[in-house]
């Protein structure tokens, strides 16, 4: 669904699509393949559970601000049980979960004002009067908007041109080089599977960057929104177990802050109802949940959340993934050969990837001359055939040698059917668009 015409709207996606719907859409009906989402592909079993009978007060207020305490004791044990914490740790005592029950942006946002709140009373997070920084690998999710619309300098590491692994030596010379105060209220943000690269995160590389963090005491943000989206045989690096495994070997009293989201609308594709998982130290989640998010509103969606709370406890769930993730990789792997047998995509300038629900191809070469190529070629290429890619985000070919700087990329969003990707493909291939195109 998107805005009508006449409402203003800061996302670019919204007015191509007016401005191709206006233009009497030439290429056939749109077909989106931008942001991931589909809107029509919510896990079956979890919608039927909204027409099941509910408990009459799950229409009032909840008096928690953990979420629905059916929900948050099924996602403690769930989040226990997925990310194998029983065996190096305890809840309600190294670690606590609660419900993101106005999904997880809002929890990484609430987690950032937090720390910028606390540091600047002398509250658990220091005294710093320095700007806080956050610590991002980039190209990567809109972390610069939430942490920027808290008053933090964001600042952008790169990742390897080669294989989209992050750039350790970067991180580290950035750390080394930073003030103290600033450490105070530094945070850095680890997506083990990664988006939009697709790239699962080598488990030493992430063990890193969390020593990293706690030399340098420096909070730590896990964006586990993907972790249960992977392609079938792929062990997806388990940042809050190798975070958990570190924390268990530094003093309580030295421990930083540190927070880990889980999105359940990214592996059930049920966005819209903004429940996810927020996963902390016993203290930090208290002060989230009870200070942070407090300020701003109480509990919602409660009816959501109760359908949620009986379907992650439904082995059906489990099934679904498994279909989820057979169903990605028959896509990964229909996407990769059109590119490369009808569009001509030499290999090495498309990235399959092995986890999220995105595939990554380069914009064709006789654009690269062009300023704002990747652009250009989303515009062209939508105006002439009605498929419209995402935007990669900017690359920081600026921090990289010459000899690892990239083209820009595409990002194709794999979650619509088969047919419907087949069928942005072939219009691609009838425009006559490949990587030696137009």
């Amino acid at each position: 669904m998107i805005s009508a015409a006449g409402q203003p709207t800061r996302f670019s996606d919204v007015a191509l699509l007016h401005e191709y719907l206006a233009g009497g859409a030439p290429g056939g009906p749109p077909v989106y393949l931008s942001i991931g989402e589909t809107w029509t592909e919510a896990a079956p079993g979890l919608t039927r559970l909204l027409a099941a009978p509910m408990d009459s007060h799950s229409h009032g207020y909840v008096i928690s601000q953990y979420g629905l305490p059916r929900l948050q004791q099924a996602l403690r044990r769930y989040i226990a049980e997925d990310h194998g914490l029983l065996d190096i740790a305890e809840p309600g005592v190294d670690f606590e979960v609660a419900v993101a029950c106005s999904g997880t942006r809002n929890a990484m946002h609430d987690y950032a004002r937090l720390l910028r709140d606390e540091a600047a009373t002398g509250g658990p997070g220091g005294t710093s009067e320095t700007t806080p920084v956050a610590y991002v690998f980039s190209p990567g999710w809109d972390y610069a908007g939430v942490f920027s619309a808290c008053g933090y300098r964001v600042r952008h590491l790169p990742l390897s041109a080669a294989d989209s692994h992050p750039c350790l030596d970067t991180l580290r010379r950035a750390l080394l080089g930073a003030e103290q105060p600033e450490l105070a209220r530094g945070v850095i943000v680890i997506n083990a599977q990664h988006n939009p690269t697709a790239v699962n995160w080598r488990p030493e590389d992430v063990r890193a960057i969390i020593r990293m963090a706690l030399t340098a005491q420096a909070a730590i943000l896990i964006d586990d929104a993907y972790f249960a989206v992977h392609e079938p045989g792929i062990r997806p690096t388990n940042a809050l177990h190798i975070l958990l495994e570190e924390l268990g070997e530094v003093p309580v009293e030295e421990r930083p802050p540190w927070l880990a989201v889980r999105s359940l609308g990214k592996q059930f594709n049920c966005n819209g109802w903004g429940i996810g998982s927020a996963t902390g130290s016993v203290d930090l989640v208290d002060r989230l949940m009870n200070r942070a998010m407090f300020s701003r509103s109480f509990v919602g969606a409660v009816p959501l959340q109760e359908a949620m709370a009986s379907w992650i406890e439904d082995p059906a769930s489990q099934r679904y993934l498994e279909e989820l993730r057979r169903d990605l990789a028959m896509k990964r792997a229909a996407v990769s050969e059109f590119l490369e047998q009808r569009l001509g995509y030499p290999p090495g300038t498309w990235r399959p990837g092995e986890c999220t629900t995105y595939l990554r191809f380069q914009v064709p070469p006789d654009y690269l001359a062009e300023p704002d190529a990747a652009a250009r070629f989303q515009r062209d290429c939508f105006q002439k055939t009605g498929v419209l890619f995402g935007l990669d985000p900017g690359t920081l070919d600026d921090m990289l040698p010459p000899s690892e700087r990239r083209p820009p990329y595409m990002r194709v969003f794999l979650g619509p059917p088969l047919p419907t990707l087949m069928q942005a493909m072939q219009r691609l291939e009838h425009a006559g668009i490949g990587y030696a195109s137009i």
